[in-house]
């Protein structure tokens, strides 16, 4: 077996380990779209007074900011999980004979394809549910699959510290709920803090695609930012935990 295909393997037995759970299936294709409906029902609630920092109308940007939770949530417990998961069964498979390079791609690999369809989830959710047509739908897959990723990554993160899957699911719900707060910008939040959210330079992408129908490519290079950031820290997280067995 060489290492392309002891990686292809690698990729398939970790998206088989979540796709054969119906219930993890279940929830990537409806919990976007409820998301998306319930904050744009819930935010289309409050009278347009003047009270939110936004562009366009509020229910838009709560159907919005729905969906960069879903993506970032959802994609941050599956990058839970591979962690998990990997702490050690790759460090037998390493001992079987597959090399750390073809482990890491595998692991990461199947991050990045359960946030792509996350994405296309939520993307196709967007089109059909906010009121006016969506301006630049392959914009807003681009900013809901960033989201995804750099929560996926963070998943991976926090996987290496808190190996627990209750505890560390409700952590990076917690982390995708008030880190989205920061991005909506509903609030006219004014610190330069909020730049360094992780969802905010997403959120924003995906917000002009929605509503001006254009990318916002001065927010694409400091989103490629953190998730190059967060790359590193979950490569170096992932190599820990599974040189030392699992047991840090």
């Amino acid at each position: 077996m060489n290492g392309v295909t002891r990686t292809v393997a690698g990729i398939r037995a970790s998206t088989r380990s979540f796709v054969r759970e119906p219930f993890t299936v279940v929830m990537l294709v409806v919990l976007p779209a409820l998301s998306i409906q319930i904050y744009g029902v819930g935010m289309g609630q409050f009278p347009d007074v003047g009270i939110f920092a936004v562009t366009g109308s509020v229910a838009t940007v709560g159907r919005v900011t729905g969906a960069v939770f879903a993506t970032g949530a959802l994609a941050g417990v599956l990058g839970l999980f591979q962690m998990i998961s990997a702490r050690h069964a790759d460090r037998r498979l390493a001992i079987c004979g597959f090399r750390g390079v073809e482990l890491v791609v595998a692991r990461f690999a199947t991050v990045a394809v359960a946030s792509a369809v996350v994405g296309v989830v939520a993307t196709l959710s967007l089109v059909v549910l906010v009121d006016d047509p969506v301006g630049a739908p392959a914009a807003a897959f681009a900013g809901l699959a960033l989201a995804g990723a750099i929560y996926g990554l963070l998943g991976i993160v926090v996987g290496s510290v808190l190996p627990r899957e209750l505890e560390g699911s409700l952590l990076l719900v917690i982390l995708a709920d008030v880190d989205n707060v920061f991005a909506s910008g509903l609030f006219g939040i004014e610190d330069s803090i909020t730049k360094f959210a992780p969802l905010a330079h997403p959120h924003a992408i995906v917000t002009q695609a929605v509503v001006d129908g254009s990318l916002a490519t001065d927010h694409l290079v400091p989103a490629l930012g953190h998730l190059s950031l967060f790359a590193l820290l979950s490569v170096a997280a992932y190599t820990y935990q599974v040189e030392s067995g699992g047991d840090a």
